[in-house]
């Protein structure tokens, strides 16, 4: 493992057991992330300022609110970045309610997809790009009308904050769809994330969609196989590199160096949680080496876009997980 990807191990590390003692009502899952996206930053985690942020986001916000429960810590998890995080969460709650005008649903995935949209674009580019949310949302809907729900807002902003075409972008996801399915993933949400996704990727269907079935596979034999809920991983991995056995060997090399911590191993945190996390700080790497132009320059365009589906891939996959385990509780 090399220094500068063990240091942002390490960091994580540490960052988990700075929340536990604060934050120890917070679903486990969720800590695990603010960790890691800390770490990403290489930032330390300020617990005094995620609790200033934690308040004004309920003195902001009523009870109910869908920017409260699971998305609370998440956001201020993020918005900590923010230079002025109050006027971010002000452009975030009008965003929201553009959304909502525009025949968005309230739901836990709408906050998420305002956050996208201030993060990426300028504020005269907003407007235009919520419709051009809609209209990717729109045309998911045509193409899998049961299938497609308030899940897919997400990525449908992500979409929409780069400059692809709406039409040709959409026949790209469903090039991804029908291959990967053919090549025996199960068709359903989680793979139709995984080709929004690949959809960024400039490569050729059948590349882009290679690198994701052997990573699949690669990850299953060193036994680090991803739930279908993180299915979604394997997008920014398969367009930030051509080498699978490389990047999964450094998957493995950080998943065995964390199941030794506190905190990571088996009885705290699932397999397929951990590869995840293994594979964003790897990814990471990655990402960190096409912004200094050690990669091929192709992915210049679409690197933002990226970096901002492998965050949202994290957040996709512990909302669903929190959701799960709530409803498993309740029952």
């Amino acid at each position: 493992m090399n220094t500068e990807l063990k240091k942002k191990v390490d960091l994580m590390v540490e960052n988990y057991h700075q929340l536990k003692g604060p934050f120890k009502w917070e679903n486990n899952l969720l800590k695990h992330f603010g960790a890691m996206v800390h770490a990403m930053n290489n930032k330390e985690v300020n617990v005094e300022k995620l609790q200033e942020i934690k308040a004004y986001i309920k003195e902001e916000t009523s009870w109910y609110s869908y920017f409260r429960g699971t998305n609370e810590f998440m956001l201020m998890s993020l918005l900590c970045f923010e230079e002025d995080y109050k006027d971010f969460f002000q452009l975030m709650t009008q965003i929201y309610e553009k959304m909502k005008q525009e025949r968005f649903k309230g739901s836990i995935e709408l906050p998420l997809a305002s956050y996208t949209i201030v993060k990426s674009t300028s504020r005269e580019e907003r407007d235009h790009t919520i419709i051009r949310t809609k209209e990717f949302y729109d045309k998911m809907k045509e193409n899998h009308p049961w299938l497609t729900s308030s899940n897919d807002y997400v990525f449908a902003a992500v979409l929409a904050v780069t400059d692809s075409e709406i039409a040709a972008t959409s026949r790209k996801i469903e090039e991804c769809y029908s291959y990967l399915s053919k090549e025996g993933f199960y068709k359903g949400n989680d793979l139709q994330t995984l080709s929004h996704i690949l959809a960024i990727g400039e490569e050729a269907t059948e590349e882009k969609c290679d690198k994701a079935v052997k990573l699949y596979k690669k990850l299953k034999a060193i036994k680090c196989k991803l739930l279908y809920s993180g299915l979604a991983t394997l997008g920014p991995l398969a367009l930030i590199t051509n080498d699978t056995d490389k990047i999964v060997s450094e998957i493995k090399e950080v998943f065995d160096y964390l199941s030794e911590k506190d905190g990571y191993g088996v009885w705290s945190i699932d397999k397929s949680m951990k590869t995840i996390l293994a594979a964003t700080l790897v990814a990471d790497s990655y990402v960190d080496g096409i912004k200094k132009g050690v990669i091929k320059i192709t992915l210049a365009n679409s690197i933002n876009a990226i970096m901002i589906a492998q965050q949202q891939a994290v957040i996709a996959t512990m909302t669903a997980t929190s959701a799960a385990a709530a409803s498993s509780s309740s029952s």
